[in-house]
């Protein structure tokens, strides 16, 4: 696995990832775009890859998990999965990202009851719901101090009792747990804001229509999540106050750092469409890729994909040393997920649209299937916040590194 350098030096890791690569090959590849439409194909992909054990992969042996914790590994992971499809790579992630908070907190209570299902050779879902109606990615932003959170939490007796509407997250109406995003007083802040977790089958809890998306239709299903005085055990909250909001800033720092490869992963596939389209296309006595402009064009799109791969495994890196780099929800780590992410699907926009030119009306026909990671990748870019956010964070956190 040369193109992740020394970033992944265990065994086990590359011959999981050698192994999901060769799957994704040959099972995803020859279907992919039948992943937009047809649940059942989507299924047997996912069914194939539980199998492999990716979906215990992040989980602690003690629950039957492979125990993969490094981030450099799940980085690369997503990588591969996303060549075949996206939406694919983030019912994956989602799994380990709704239960992050439960581990990070080390709740066992929640843990111990949720953990074991993920961990079965039943594929499953998981769901970390964030967005609200009026205030969009607001609640990503650590400058709102969590005040716009409008899901409330009140604790009555032994119970959480939630109210409140969420919208956009992914795995809503099939994940088999909801961690929710709530606030107990919006006027306390930060120290307001807590992580609950909702099985799927408690009253009061339903879901609106499933949106429908420009891409990953079936593989990532966002709806409405509506909660009616939902009641939960008290245990079921993360952590507490203030250990909460630490816990979904860490959630937000993985999922944009996650994102990074699971945009190339388009990239990638981009590349290698357009590799085979121009070397049996031909003029002037030559094949296109070996005239000089095309050449460069592609060259281009090399270069973008090889730098902004050794970018989030540089990041990846620093978040498996915390003693040196700290909490990926410090603001050093959050500025370097940020611009993983923000790089990462700029040069998959730029590689996109190089194919799209490089390979003329081929290349918006779902034929030749650029047009699907074009969408896809658009989608990634857009959500945590959106480019926008990001360069805030980067900004935020890169300004006392810059000064030291």
């Amino acid at each position: 696995m040369k193109r992740y350098g020394d970033f992944i030096t265990s065994e086990e890791d590359l011959l999981l990832l050698t192994t999901i690569r060769k799957y994704i090959d040959k099972e995803v590849m020859p279907v992919r775009m039948q992943m937009d439409e047809d649940y059942a194909v989507f299924e047997k992909a996912y069914g194939g890859l539980v199998k492999l054990g990716i979906q215990k992969r992040g989980f602690s042996q003690r629950y039957g998990g492979l125990g993969i914790r490094s981030a450099p590994t799940v980085c690369a992971l997503t990588e591969e999965i996303s060549r075949g499809d996206s939406g694919l790579s983030l019912h994956v992630l989602i799994i380990p990202w709704a239960m992050a908070a439960a581990m990070g907190a080390r709740n066992t209570t929640v843990m111990d009851k949720f953990i074991p299902m993920f961990c079965e050779d039943t594929p499953r879902c998981g769901c970390l719901a964030i967005t609200e109606p009026a205030g969009g990615c607001n609640i990503e932003d650590a400058a709102e101090h969590g005040l716009t959170i409008r899901t409330t939490a009140k604790l009555e007796g032994d119970e959480w009792v939630i109210n409140g509407e969420k919208m956009w997250p992914s795995g809503a109406s099939v994940a088999d747990i909801y961690c929710v995003v709530c606030t107990t007083d919006p006027k306390l802040k930060e120290e307001g804001l807590a992580l609950i977790y909702v099985p799927r089958d408690t009253p009061g809890l339903s879901f609106g229509k499933p949106e429908d998306k420009m891409g990953m239709k079936v593989t990532d299903v966002n709806a409405a999540i509506y909660f009616d005085n939902v009641r939960v055990p008290r245990e079921y909250r993360a952590g507490g106050p203030g250990i909460d909001w630490q816990l979904f800033r860490n959630n937000i720092s993985w999922g944009r750092l996650s994102s990074a490869p699971m945009a190339l992963g388009n990239a990638q596939a981009v590349l290698e469409i357009v590799m085979e389209y121009t070397s049996t296309r031909s003029y002037g006595g030559k094949s296109v890729r070996k005239h000089s402009l095309q050449a460069a064009m592609i060259a281009d799109m090399a270069i973008g994909i090889e730098s902004a791969r050794a970018y989030y495994l540089s990041v990846a890196a620093m978040f498996n040393n915390r003693k040196k780099f700290g909490n990926p929800a410090d603001d050093f780590l959050m500025a370097r997920a940020s611009a993983a992410k923000v790089y990462a699907c700029d040069v998959t926009e730029m590689v996109c649209n190089r194919a799209m030119e490089l390979m003329g009306s081929y290349g918006y026909v779902r034929e030749y299937h650029v047009e699907k990671y074009l969408r896809d990748s658009k989608i990634i870019q857009l959500w945590l916040g959106g480019g926008q956010l990001g360069r805030l964070d980067v900004v935020q956190g890169c300004y006392p590194y810059v000064t030291a």
